[in-house]
């Protein structure tokens, strides 16, 4: 509450997915560390829905460091799903993550 941050709907799809299977896969989110690679990746759309809307890493690091508004912490929770991988038996494909 005091960030002003909440969590994502693809968090709560995680918990959930853990909850109700044995093995995961999931295909279509990017690592915790796509958006700050050396060589940028291409320009992906936040929604799916939107393709000339708002870049999906300018979203994700605008809401990373913001301290104004409400807004998700991406970053944050790919970086804990990156650590649920192994104890829930979770791949991550289409980027796949190292």
């Amino acid at each position: 509450q005091t960030s002003r941050s909440w969590l994502s709907t693809g968090w709560f799809t995680m918990v959930i997915a853990v909850e109700l299977c044995d093995k995961l896969h999931v295909y279509g989110m990017v690592p915790p560390s796509y958006c700050t690679m050396k060589t940028p990746p291409h320009r992906l759309p936040y929604h799916y829905y939107e393709p000339k809307g708002p870049d999906e890493c300018t979203t994700y690091i605008r809401n990373e460091r913001s301290h104004k508004g409400n807004h998700h912490r991406f970053i944050t929770e790919k970086r804990v799903f990156a650590k649920w991988a192994s104890l829930y038996n979770i791949t991550f494909s289409h980027p796949e993550w190292e």
